[in-house]
């Protein structure tokens, strides 16, 4: 499977490169930085790994690709459609921090080709979604908390995940708990209260490769899908139930 990875000069575009590497079924064809990017044309090993690999960062791709994996930032969104519109590639989107209309623009480009959204990679706390879900419409709690804690440089708050979790419980956004401190880690809790008792949820991941192993892992079910919208729901329903 041949990646174009965007966002490849940044921590999680380091981590899915590392992992790359070290998988003989999955390599990097392109690694996609922003035209005015200071990375523009430097060797990918030596910016990330001090040591040379002959991949050097690029704004554009060439043909020879399988699949765009996206942990880029949001900015110039419209410029990135126009770049998946033109190759018609298999696309996961793993962006964060979307508007709605952002988010249905990445939505919408399913119609053409097969797009994967996952804002969160990560199976385990997509699990623990499944299971707050489970929770608030078989037990009776007079209140349900959201919790988040995420590295001091993440731009968006409160998550993407957090919100999707409210939105699936039916909370609202703005009363989510968010922390920003430290440059390692992030956990997701949701407790469930009532005046007798409470249940908590929680899930904490304690490094950025579980991300980019998700993001692989996703890669492999999908990029040869048809066209089509797929979720992470979609992916547990036929792997693992």
């Amino acid at each position: 499977m041949k990646i174009s990875l965007l966002g490849s000069s940044g921590k999680m575009g380091k981590s899915l490169i590392e992992l790359a590497h070290n998988d003989p079924s999955v390599s990097i064809t392109n690694a996609l930085v922003r035209p005015d990017s200071i990375y523009l044309g430097k060797d990918v090993g030596e910016e990330h790994f001090n040591k040379r690999s002959g991949l050097t960062f690029c704004a554009f791709p060439d043909e020879n690709f399988d699949i765009f994996i996206d942990f880029s930032t949001n900015n110039r969104l419209e410029e990135k459609i126009e770049l998946y519109k033109k190759f018609g590639k298999s696309l996961l989107f793993c962006g964060t921090g979307l508007s709605k209309d952002e988010e249905l623009k990445i939505k919408q480009l399913s119609s053409s080709f097969p797009v994967f959204y996952a804002p969160n990679t990560s199976l385990a706390l997509n699990y623990l979604m499944n299971m707050a879900k489970k929770v608030s419409t078989s037990l009776d709690f007079s209140e349900i908390i959201i919790e988040e804690q995420h590295h001091k440089s993440k731009i968006d708050i409160p998550s993407g995940t957090a919100k999707e979790i409210a939105e699936s419980l039916h909370i609202d956004a703005n009363k989510i708990l968010s922390k920003r401190e430290g440059s390692l880690g992030n956990y997701h809790k949701i407790i469930f209260k009532n005046k007798n008792e409470e249940i908590q949820i929680s899930h904490f991941g304690l490094s950025r490769k579980l991300y980019a192993e998700g993001a692989i892992n996703i890669a492999k079910w999908f990029y040869q899908k048809p066209k089509n919208l797929y979720h992470m729901q979609t992916l547990i329903k036929e792997i693992y139930e």
